[in-house]
């Protein structure tokens, strides 16, 4: 029988966390009072993220060999920990759900207008437990396979956007006309919970990574691509547009992909764009599926492969909850990102101090 939780390589860690954080990132729609100032903001909100990785990392350490729920037990005690991590492992299935309807959303305003949603979810949902099913091996080593592609592809639209002369840089101007008070208003909780805070879902996965004593050092520098990348795709992407096409565009990313036009035969690289982030989507959900799946074995002692079956219902179930894309949109923004990621940021917060005090009681009794 195939391993499910097999060893993670160094540069299987470092693409999948690229890939994951780059995710439906090119979904995002700045807040529209930041104007051009709001890479600034995704700038700061990145470095808060860094600190919150350091803590992560800092927690991963002092137990190498445990997963999330592992961690939440030893940390709290055997039943307030099973009560945080429980919840833990559903979220991380609601993400997956959220993740499928963006998928079927996209979709159906690109490539298949016609075709009904529910097919698109099933089709999602029954890939990704394919995916999920195989365990870490598969999906780790899928990832790989796609990155290539992300990378060729992204590349493709930065050289094609500067060859058409679109981008005008002079559009990112005046910086900071407003000052910084706008945009310290929006960097924590909107621009630290997405999508940097979503790094803490490789607290389940680092205990499989091999040699352990690399994870700090791929994991930053993975963190740091990212960040640098989404940065960089966010100013060329307001220098296509500027401020006010920005603000009233659905996805701005696709928005300026659509004005390529060079010598009246190279058009429709919306496809491109739509291959792109559904590529993303898909190894996210895939990531947060298999997070849920293993977080809720964990702490259930049951099989994996039997959590991944019966939340497969559950998580296309949800996906039918939110009656259109606003109210998906309106929840992800006010509810997943200022209330419910933040939370996350405050548990692993004490979990760091509780650990930090333990271990300098240990150290004092020691002495």
């Amino acid at each position: 029988m195939m391993q499910v939780k097999a060893q993670i390589g160094k540069f299987q860690l470092a693409i999948m966390i690229l890939l994951f954080l780059i995710g439906n990132t090119p979904l995002l729609k700045p807040p529209g009072q930041l104007k051009q100032d709001s890479w600034i903001a995704l700038l700061i909100g990145a470095a808060f993220g860094s600190l919150y990785l350091w803590m992560l990392l800092v927690i991963q350490r002092r137990s190498p060999d445990s997963d999330l729920a592992e961690l939440y037990q030893q940390l709290f005690g055997k039943w307030l920990g099973f009560a945080l991590a429980f919840p833990q492992g559903l979220f991380f299935a609601y993400e997956a759900s959220r993740n499928i309807r963006d998928f079927s959303d996209l979709t159906a305003m690109t490539i298949l207008s016609r075709t009904p949603e529910w097919s698109i979810k099933l089709l999602m949902v029954m890939l990704s437990l394919y995916a999920v099913w195989g365990g870490t091996r598969v999906l780790f080593r899928l990832a790989e396979l796609l990155f290539p592609i992300v990378v060729l592809g992204y590349l493709l639209i930065i050289v094609l956007l500067i060859q058409a002369g679109l981008p005008d840089f002079h559009r990112l101007q005046p910086i900071m006309s407003d000052g910084i008070g706008p945009i310290l208003k929006v960097v924590f909780p909107d621009f630290t919970a997405f999508p940097f805070a979503q790094i803490l879902t490789m607290l389940v996965f680092w205990k499989y990574v091999k040699p352990s004593a690399a994870i700090g050092k791929i994991t930053y520098r993975a963190y740091t691509m990212t960040a640098l990348f989404s940065i960089f795709m966010h100013m060329l992407v307001m220098s296509v547009l500027g401020p006010g096409l920005n603000e009233y565009s659905t996805i701005p990313f696709l928005q300026a992909v659509q004005l390529i036009q060079l010598a009246n035969f190279l058009e429709r690289l919306d496809v491109v764009v739509t291959v792109l982030i559904i590529i993303g989507l898909f190894i996210k959900l895939s990531l947060l599926f298999m997070a849920a799946a293993l977080t809720l074995s964990s702490l259930l002692k049951i099989p994996y492969r039997t959590c991944a079956v019966v939340l497969a219902p559950i998580i296309y179930g949800v996906c039918f909850l939110e009656p259109n894309h606003s109210v998906h949109q309106w929840i992800g923004f006010h509810i997943v990102i200022r209330y419910l990621i933040p939370a996350q940021m405050l548990l692993m917060t004490v979990a760091f101090l509780v650990g930090f005090f333990r271990k300098g009681k240990k150290s004092s009794k020691a002495s």
